[in-house]
């Protein structure tokens, strides 16, 4: 997908919908697009990495290399959400990719796409290096239960960000103590104040999945559990958990309330995630935003240095009355050598693993949490809490999970056309084909 480009989305006024890196892309579309054509670039020898990020995460991963010292010419192939069609490339893919969907390392481990990886590096300093969740995704029996990835950036997904000065001239509490389904009630009354409470980046589809899976995992983490495994979706009498209908009835009372967003449903299915943030810390038309740590360089770009910590804060998504948990989901790019790589590729990506690698991206660009559980505790104030809380998240991003099934052509669309529905159709039609739209597509997975 090429920068400021968007794939047209039926049922939402002919909106695209974009996604995040090709957003923040935009505009830095660098020469190395070139490395796209068959060859992937003018240099034989380089040892070529695709990556998703695009813009000053792409400065930030650039700033990295350099960092470690590698000694042989790389280059980086920027390819925004179309980076699964590199593995499609034979001979020509790239040798190392860094893969947004851990869930489909899986299947390329499987289909012979990917190189093992060593396993000292999971164990470097003689302890694990990462969260336990991890192995569970990267380490593949069907494989010969040998490590395929390595993750180098997790994200943290169950994040508020909000507009302090606003709450408090509201006389409202940090959002991270209120109960989703207390949300609507807050609605009309900073509408009042000529503000929304929410404001979300709809064009982008992640977002809403994120958003959803949130809510699903406070409410209903059972269920939660049964999106990511098509074997235990259906019940003994064939029928998918009622609860996804009660978990989407919750989300509708919130996303389709009148005063929910700034503009209405129309405009928010066009909003982008930068936008988003910029809502609540630029515009001012918004007082919090659900969104990951990666939000961080857009929030600093709108807020100044010295205003920070009194302007923005960050809330954990909350746990559900009566629950004691709250959703930690986690998200993340990992490391993947491809089935055709130079031999040279295993070693910059033990490069990349050492724990002090990350540091450039986390200390000069931010909106980096490091995977790896030795990185120096080198974030900024607002990450910093965020990045101590993280190190034993509860769950991982459901779309990842569940490979490409959670991408653009199916979760992200199921949730678009739901929130479409809710501005056109109203709560129970939404919730209805959203409920029939979600079985279909387990059902589907399972055969």
């Amino acid at each position: 997908m090429l920068a400021g480009t968007a794939e047209a989305r039926p049922g939402a006024g002919g909106a695209g919908m974009a996604t995040r890196r090709a957003v923040l892309r935009a505009g830095v579309l660098l020469p190395v697009t070139a490395a796209c054509a068959p060859g992937f670039g003018a240099r034989s020898d380089a040892v070529r990495i695709a990556v998703s990020w695009g813009g000053s995460e792409l400065d930030a991963f650039e700033s990295v290399l350099t960092a470690v010292d590698f000694g042989h010419p790389t280059e980086v192939v920027p390819l925004g959400d179309d980076i699964g069609t590199v593995f499609g490339a034979g001979r020509s893919a790239p040798d190392i990719v860094m893969l947004p969907q851990a869930g489909q390392v899986r299947k390329l481990a499987e289909d012979k796409r990917l190189r093992a990886l060593d396993d000292a590096l999971w164990t470097a300093g003689g302890a694990a290096e990462y969260a336990p969740g991890w192995q569970s995704l990267l380490r593949i029996p069907a494989a010969g239960n040998r490590l395929y990835g390595l993750p180098f950036k997790q994200a943290c997904k169950s994040l508020i960000w909000y507009d302090r000065e606003r709450l408090r001239k509201l006389g409202l509490p940090d959002p991270g103590t209120w109960p989703f389904r207390s949300w609507p009630n807050h609605m009309d009354a900073v509408s009042d104040a000529g503000m929304s409470l929410l404001a979300l980046g709809a064009a982008d589809g992640w977002v809403l999945t994120d958003f959803f899976e949130n809510v699903l995992w406070a409410e209903y983490p059972d269920v939660y559990d049964r999106l990511a495994n098509p074997a235990l979706w259906l019940d003994a009498s064939g029928q998918p958990p009622a609860a996804i209908g009660s978990a989407l009835r919750d989300l509708a009372a919130v996303w389709g309330h009148r005063h929910a967003f700034p503009g209405d449903i129309g405009k928010t299915l066009t909003r982008q995630f930068p936008d988003a943030i910029r809502d609540v810390f630029q515009r001012h038309s918004a007082v919090m935003v659900v969104a990951p740590d990666f939000a961080e360089p857009i929030v600093r770009a709108c807020v100044p240095a010295a205003a920070l910590e009194s302007t923005v804060g960050v809330a954990p998504f909350p746990a559900a009355v009566g629950r004691s948990g709250a959703p930690l989901i986690a998200g993340g790019d990992v490391m993947v050598v491809t089935s055709s790589a130079k031999d040279t590729a295993a070693q910059l990506v033990s490069l990349l693993a050492q724990p002090r690698a990350a540091l450039p991206w986390i200390s000069r660009y931010g909106g980096f949490v490091a995977a790896n559980q030795r990185t120096p505790q080198a974030y900024s104030p607002l990450i910093a809490p965020v990045a101590a809380r993280f190190r034993d998240w509860t769950a991982f991003d459901l779309g990842d999970r569940i490979g490409s099934s959670g991408g653009r052509f199916d979760l992200w669309r199921v949730l678009t056309d739901f929130l479409t529905a809710l501005d056109t159709a109203g709560i129970d039609t939404a919730v209805r084909d959203a409920v029939a739209a979600i079985d279909e597509l387990e059902r589907r997975r399972r055969d």
